[in-house]
């Protein structure tokens, strides 16, 4: 955090074509006791603070407050200089009230250092002046009461929130305020892809039941991953391909997600879900009708409930399918699940296209047959690792499912027979190269050979290299076959 700029050094760029938007330089201390404030189009900002629904909560811990305290102290000396500390720009919509009558300026990006400096607030001066902002996440109270114990045992500076300043850009329409909300870049905890479709979707919902939303979504957790598993199934397609950003490029991550999952949804569509109908014809012409509960993974998504609960969906499928735990049943979808894809040393890029297709498989075609599609499509993604001499590389993966488009196989196919169709034919060929030293590639093969009992002809490398995929696909049928008896052979 910057400890402090001149305010006629500091300029906000605003999109021109924007109108309806005022900016105002003022001080904490106006903003807190909600004082008129004027503001750049000669306008009074005039209002309340106030948390909407749909932000994310309160999470700051000790090593922002450490960072926020330790700028307040350099700056909050005997010494301090003629200029004001700057705590940044503060994006705020403004709902209802005019220049005579308080309105809300509901907070939109600023929260994190709202709250921190509100709570440095109560412990120096009480309750005067301070905003009255109510929270309604529990996580949020939380945080709250572990940051007041905390800083009770700090030595705290003697802040002058009159000498804090803050650039305050209010719009009249939320809209705008979200276009801010995504691409400012102020200080604080940044905002994942995740929390910005959240915001995006909540504003969204009727206002009487955006508590249950709100509720419902910090139910979910951390979305980030469930997130980066939905962008590769609505990326990965051979016929509008289009790779995913790395999470070690978070904000071209951030960007990808909010358009595809915030920007791109459509608006008036209802909450719609789009699953086949198989219809079934006796001999007489009669016909029955079955259909998919759920949703799918690449369908059209509308803005608001809709988005928010195929998100929902997924997740739910998600914790069912990959939340294994430590020890699952042996013979059972989850013991192979762990043993193969978190146990064996592949690979964390194709363990994420793995997870991927194994949520397309299961939202297409139900559990049942599960842990048979499950092997095959192992088969099919980490044969990478048997590929590559060495490394596998995030971009490699991303290559390697562009040319055998796995997630296109099972989208378009009908049953799951048909896709097992795919699956068998689809051939590779094990190289040599680091099978005969302690490597990673080394590790897997024999980790896989370990579940599937192989009986791989080591030391011989030729002979491993040669045998390890026919032996494998037998083991797969074997599997397969000994899971379709325990069900009954169907």
């Amino acid at each position: 955090m910057s400890q402090a700029v001149s305010a006629h050094a500091f300029a906000l760029h605003l999109p021109q074509a924007v109108e309806g938007i005022a900016v105002a330089s003022t001080s904490l201390d106006n903003v807190f006791s909600a004082k008129r404030i004027p503001s750049s189009d000669g306008g009074v900002i005039f209002g309340n603070l106030h948390l909407p629904e749909y932000q994310r909560p309160y999470r700051w811990g000790e090593e922002q407050l450490t960072q926020l305290l330790d700028d307040l102290r350099a700056f909050f000396s005997t010494d301090a200089p003629v200029h004001d500390f700057y705590l940044g720009s503060i994006i705020l919509h403004q709902q209802g009230g005019n220049a005579r009558q308080r309105g809300l300026l509901n907070i939109i990006d600023g929260q994190q250092r709202i709250t921190s400096l509100a709570l440095l607030h109560c412990l120096q001066k009480g309750d005067r002046g301070a905003p009255e902002l109510k929270f309604n996440s529990p996580e949020s109270y939380r945080r709250i009461q572990l940051n007041l114990r905390w800083l009770e045992q700090q030595k705290l500076p003697q802040i002058d929130f009159t000498r804090i300043n803050v650039t305050l850009v209010v719009t009249q329409r939320e809209d705008d305020a979200y276009r801010f909300f995504e691409t400012q870049n102020t200080s604080g905890v940044r905002l994942s892809g995740a929390d910005i479709i959240k915001a995006y979707h909540l504003r969204s919902v009727a206002t009487d039941a955006q508590n249950d939303f709100a509720r419902t979504w910090e139910r979910l957790g951390d979305l980030k991953p469930l997130v980066a598993t939905i962008m590769k199934a609505r990326h990965w397609q051979r016929l509008r391909w289009r790779n995913v950003a790395s999470d070690r490029d978070p904000l071209l991550e951030r960007k990808q997600i909010v358009t595809e999952l915030a920007e791109r949804t459509l608006a008036n569509t209802g909450d719609i879900a789009y699953r086949t109908l198989r219809v079934y014809r006796d001999v007489g012409g009669k016909e029955a009708h079955t259909f998919q509960t759920g949703y799918a993974m690449r369908q059209p998504l509308g803005v608001g409930v809709n988005a928010m609960r195929y998100i929902e969906y997924f997740h739910g499928l998600r914790l069912d399918l990959l939340d294994v735990g430590n020890a699952p049943p042996k013979h059972s979808f989850g013991y192979y699940y762990k043993r193969l894809s978190q146990d064996a040393c592949g690979s964390v890029f194709l363990s994420r296209a793995y997870d991927c297709a194994l949520l397309m498989y299961a939202s297409q075609f139900g559990t049942a047959r599960l842990l048979e599609a499950s092997l095959w499509i192992f088969r099919m993604v980490f044969s990478l690792r048997l590929i590559k001499e060495v490394s596998v590389r995030e971009d490699g993966v991303q290559a390697h499912i562009r040319e055998n488009p796995l997630m296109d196989w099972i989208t378009s196919s009908h049953t799951h027979e048909e896709l097992l169709g795919y699956l068998r034919t689809y051939t590779y060929t094990t190289t040599r190269e680091g099978l005969d030293r302690h490597s990673i590639k080394k590790r897997f093969v024999e980790s896989v050979s370990a579940t599937f009992h192989l009986g791989l002809a080591w030391p011989d490398i030729a002979q491993v290299a040669s045998g390890y995929d026919v032996a494998l696909c037998d083991a797969i049928e074997r599997i397969s076959l000994a899971d379709i008896a325990r069900q009954g052979g169907k």
